[in-house]
């Protein structure tokens, strides 16, 4: 078993083709170590960009890559064959910081590979979510750039330059490094089947349609957030910003609220979270704010 551990530096550019915005690879950094976490080898290529010609501003400022840098790049069918003779055939665990990378990966390899899928990667892991969770941004749901959690876990990441991608790579390895129990990361890995490239495909949406089947009607039960007794509804259910709203008061503590709703789809769940908030006696009787008017001469 071999370990990857990847990073990628991309420009947004908008394609014509697509009629949209498309982030197109323009670096691809990477360290293969083996079982033991030793460093076996490291990867870098700049990549021609085709889609966008120049660099959006931010990308030249966090890269230091200069439009004279990405013409003068290699092709990215070209640049991805190199990556998949360098991973090799050995079985491996793939790990970026956060799923950004692979999921950018697998768009340029449909936008200029006809659809091909990078089927050198076995399994992926995201190493943010498994580095977090050894720091106490785990239990506040926080997620940590890698830098910071670096610091959080006793590292300096002034000792490596930022926003290259083999840079970046070797950071990441370090932090790996760091926190690493063969048994535990394991359970971060999945393999990469069809169902893992429907689930990465998939677009999270809210649903923000009252009528939807999706909705169960308990998500609209409520009480006193504050003392747990029934309270009457004064205002209907309406859908907001992605959201659905309702307003309540609670007799025992003479208190009016709101309640939101947020149901998010995901590929394999659906999270609800449901938020309360006191409407201030302000709020619920606003001041009227006298409106000045001018007489107009016959």
């Amino acid at each position: 078993m071999q370990y990857i551990v990847m990073d990628m530096e991309w420009n947004n550019a908008y394609s014509k083709k697509l009629g949209a915005f498309v982030n197109e690879i323009i670096e691809i950094g990477a360290v293969k170590l083996d079982d033991s976490l030793r460093v076996l080898d490291t990867f870098s290529v700049i990549i021609k960009s085709k889609i966008g010609k120049k660099l959006r501003g931010r990308v030249k400022t966090l890269t230091h890559l200069t439009n004279e840098d990405i013409s003068n790049g290699i092709p990215f069918e070209d640049a991805f064959s190199q990556f998949e003779n360098w991973v090799g055939p050995e079985d491996n665990v793939f790990l970026t910081w956060g799923d950004g990378d692979i999921r950018t990966l697998v768009k340029n390899c449909e936008y200029f590979l006809n659809g091909k899928k990078p089927l050198f990667i076995r399994h992926f892991a995201d190493l943010q979510k498994y580095c977090q969770s050894y720091t106490d941004a785990a239990a506040s749901g926080q997620q940590l750039g890698l830098s910071a959690a670096a610091e959080k876990l006793g590292i300096d990441p002034e000792a490596f330059p930022h926003h290259r991608a083999l840079d970046d790579s070797k950071l990441s390895v370090v932090c790996l490094q760091k926190v690493f129990e063969p048994e535990k990361l394991k359970k971060f890995a999945t393999a990469c089947d069809g169902v893992f490239y429907e689930k990465l495909a998939f677009k999270p949406f809210y649903i923000s349609d009252l009528h939807s089947s999706k909705i169960d009607p308990k998500w609209f039960e409520c009480v006193c957030d504050v003392c747990g007794g029934k309270v009457k509804r004064e205002k209907k259910w309406k859908s907001v910003n992605r959201s659905f709203r309702g307003e309540f008061y609670c007799k025992n503590c003479d208190r009016h609220f709101r309640v939101t709703i947020r149901c998010k789809q995901f590929y394999d769940r659906l999270d609800v979270r449901k938020t309360f908030k006191e409407i201030l006696p302000e709020e619920k009787n606003p001041v009227p704010i006298p409106v000045k008017t001018e007489k107009s001469e016959a």
